[in-house]
């Protein structure tokens, strides 16, 4: 006859095993809060390679929606660079913000574009928006300085990257010339403020050389439907430049896992010695 456990052994032995078990950390990584000057607290979680720093430092890879993508962004990275010369990837420093509550992402992450507002049935819809560029005086004014003040890191290696409106975001600070040698656009968000972006695209400093990887998938829906063809349109113009640029499209991933799906073009994009991100 097998013994009859009651709830008070159950919960006894669960105790004794997985939820009294030691959670899981990431080695060489720290979390600090930094304060912007309307007041809103930012958590910036960094993680850095083992060993020595190269004579130029390491390359950075500012990811947004850091509370997604840190974890994830770090250990592939580490994988990718301990494959070495087969993988084409170095080590480098992973920084990821978190974007916070939705109101505060739909906010900062949004360029500004006076008069728009985001229709009716579109995500964020009512929400506030346009405060872009305040964040991103925030990263290179704070953000950046902090991390170059504790981590041997080069300037001229930095990406950022980000998804949806991050996606968006990245691409507005690249038009922008922000100080930035990469940028990753992973399923950005086109359609918001109309043709605001093929603006600023007009507008884009002719002599900047910022290499881009744009990720789309040909099987997303809602607004992002169709986004890959007007991408990869924007990536040829970017060619034509004579900046390294490149579109890869991802057959089979929904919006929302376009990023997890484009985390290793993405560490490729920044951390591999081809500054046109070829994987």
């Amino acid at each position: 006859m097998k013994p009859v456990f009651g709830l008070a052994a159950a919960a006894a032995m669960l105790l004794a095993g997985p939820l009294g078990a030691e959670p899981w950390s990431l080695p060489r990584s720290d979390v600090q809060v930094v304060t912007a000057p309307d007041g809103h607290a930012y958590r910036l979680l960094v993680a850095w390679p083992e060993g020595k720093a190269p004579a130029e430092g390491w390359p950075v890879l500012w990811m947004l929606d850091g509370e997604d993508n840190f974890a994830i962004a770090t250990m592939t990275a580490r994988r990718l660079a301990r494959a070495g010369a087969r993988s084409g990837v170095e080590p480098g420093v992973i920084v990821a913000v978190e974007s916070g509550p939705l109101p505060r992402r739909v906010l900062d992450y949004t360029p500004p574009t006076p008069g728009y507002a985001i229709p009716a049935g579109f995500p964020a819809q009512g929400m506030e928006t346009g405060g872009g560029d305040a964040f991103l005086d925030l990263v290179d004014t704070q953000l950046r300085p902090l991390v170059s003040a504790r981590l041997p890191v080069d300037p001229f290696r930095q990406t950022l990257a980000g998804h949806s409106f991050g996606g968006l975001l990245a691409l507005h600070a690249m038009f922008a010339g922000r100080p930035y040698s990469r940028f990753v656009a992973v399923s950005p968000s086109l359609w918001f403020g109309e043709d605001m972006l093929k603006r600023r695209e007009r507008d884009a400093d002719k002599d900047s050389a910022a290499s881009l990887l744009i990720v789309t998938s040909p099987d997303e829906a809602g607004p992002n439907a169709g986004t890959g063809s007007a991408a990869e349109a924007l990536v040829a113009r970017w060619k034509r430049r004579g900046d390294p640029a490149r579109f890869l499209s991802m057959p089979g991933h929904g919006h929302g896992s376009t990023m997890l799906a484009a985390m290793a073009a993405t560490i490729v994009a920044a951390f591999g010695t081809d500054s046109s991100g070829k994987d």
